[in-house]
């Protein structure tokens, strides 16, 4: 992994750790259903991944970008798969 995405890893996990440690009922359902939305169903997980990274980058979120390529590769997603027309 580059350098930039442990970065952006690191400094994502930390703020999530401080945004759930708020006794907040709406953000935890919040992360639950963002956490629910990639579970296997009918797609896969890889699946919805690759759907979540199109999303980031119709909606040109670059942090959204980074954490979906690398949730991508996590799930498998090859290099011809990602380069795909």
């Amino acid at each position: 992994m580059s350098k930039r995405f442990e970065e952006f890893n690191l400094f994502r996990e930390k703020m999530n750790d401080r945004i759930l440690s708020v006794d907040n009922r709406v953000i935890k359902r919040f992360f639950g259903v963002d956490t629910l939305t990639y579970e296997p169903e009918k797609l896969d997980a890889k699946t919805k991944e690759m759907l979540g990274l199109v999303a980031s980058m119709v909606l040109r979120c670059d942090d959204c970008v980074a954490y979906h390529i690398m949730q991508c590769k996590e799930e498998g997603v090859t290099d011809e798969e990602m380069n795909e027309k």
